[in-house]
């Protein structure tokens, strides 16, 4: 795909890998460990945009049906990836008192992000409180658990997470939605590089489970 100009308004020519990303996304799970890699080693070069899988408006209740819906998809992913989806995981897939709504644990990767850019940190340490501990995520009670578990100033935390309210968020979601129009991203995950206001598409489905390869990628564009 042609790079297409960046209209951010960046004069700086360091590249930056954006990551268009959702806590509740299995694909986003089954390529934590190549972003894991980015955060290591360019710590500095990695901005996330979170996409809203689940929202009010299109939130999701846990059942049966929504469990067999989510299994095979869940199934292909860790074949691709090496990725683990626990049985605790899978069994809160059939729960029908869970309900799955993105915002709030977007709201949280955004306030790490304020708390000394531990954004991609905390993610991750979403991601395998869902899929590894089957714990809900979309609940604030949970989250607060999980970042004073990580260290985090848990007051600080739930501060931050109160100031930024709906209104901020939905800026934000609507902020990265015009980013993917922009790019022609499509769905989560989409990674793409900015380098000298151009933005270019990664095909990230191909270093799948291929750490190797991916860090090669990343050392030559990065």
């Amino acid at each position: 795909m042609a790079p297409v100009a960046s209209n951010s308004g960046n004069t700086q020519s360091t590249k930056i890998l954006h990551y268009v990303y959702d806590p509740l996304c299995g694909w986003c799970y089954g390529i934590a460990p190549l972003i894991e890699m980015v955060n290591n080693a360019f710590p500095n070069s990695i901005k996330l945009h979170g996409g809203g899988l689940f929202t009010p408006a299109r939130a999701v209740t846990g059942g049966q049906s929504w469990k067999e819906h989510v299994t095979p998809i869940d199934e292909r992913i860790s074949q691709l990836s090496g990725q683990v989806f626990s049985h605790a995981y899978r069994d809160t897939l059939g729960n029908t008192g869970m309900v799955l709504n993105s915002l709030l644990p977007i709201s949280a990767i955004i306030v790490a992000g304020i708390m000394g850019k531990q954004d991609v940190y905390l993610l991750k340490a979403l991601q395998e409180a869902y899929y590894l501990d089957g714990l809900n995520i979309s609940d604030k009670d949970t989250l607060l658990f999980i970042v004073k578990k990580l260290g985090f100033d848990v007051e600080q935390f739930a501060s931050l997470i109160t100031e930024i309210g709906e209104t901020h968020i939905q800026q934000h979601l609507n902020q990265t939605q015009q980013l993917m129009a922009q790019v022609n991203g499509r769905g989560f995950p989409t990674l793409f590089i900015e380098d000298n206001q151009k933005y270019r598409l990664i095909s990230v489905e191909n270093y799948l489970g291929d750490t190797k390869r991916w860090q090669q990628f990343i050392k030559d564009n990065l």
